[in-house]
């Protein structure tokens, strides 16, 4: 399991083993995270508040998968990891803020309802003091002596227009 996941660089094996006892919002085939479809969870025209999107997009770096896999919606353009992010209670990948932006992903209204909550405030507010980032645990692994990091600096990230 080492060769093929990466985690943050404290705690990997606990963050190995709390994974499956997180609830899962991207649990799809498609981008690596479970059996069901994606397509099946696409409405058009959804959204979700901004702070929903916010909390998406703010969670630190939990798991890194390493690997490429096709984009769902976009033949042709591939995608690495995925990376995860979590809350303590749900897991994420790192895309999912832009598959509901872009492509009209539903999520869970248990979790918007938590995210909304002032549990969800405070994930938010302690996040904020944090500047955890995919880009900066490659930094690290880069600088690690004991292992060969080839990841791009942004970690293969896209930005929304061109994902």
């Amino acid at each position: 399991m080492k060769n093929t996941i990466s985690t943050t660089s404290s705690g990997e094996e606990e963050n190995i083993k709390k994974l499956p006892r997180l609830i899962c919002l991207t649990p799809y085939k498609e981008i690596k995270g479970g059996d069901e479809s994606i397509y099946d969870h696409v409405r058009e025209g959804y959204t979700v508040p901004d702070k929903v999107i916010a909390y998406l997009k703010m969670a630190k770096p939990y798991v890194m998968c390493l690997g490429i896999y096709e984009h769902p919606f976009k033949e042709g353009v591939t995608l690495l990891g995925p990376y995860w992010y979590q809350d303590g209670t749900y897991s994420w990948d790192r895309d999912t803020w832009k598959y509901v932006v872009k492509y009209g992903l539903e999520l869970p209204q248990e979790f918007i309802d938590h995210v909304m909550s002032e549990e969800g405030t405070r994930f938010m507010e302690e996040q904020m003091k944090s500047d955890e980032s995919w880009a900066e645990e490659i930094r690290k692994m880069k600088e690690r002596e004991d292992m060969i990091c080839l990841l791009p600096d942004n970690a293969g990230d896209k930005e929304l227009e061109d994902f």
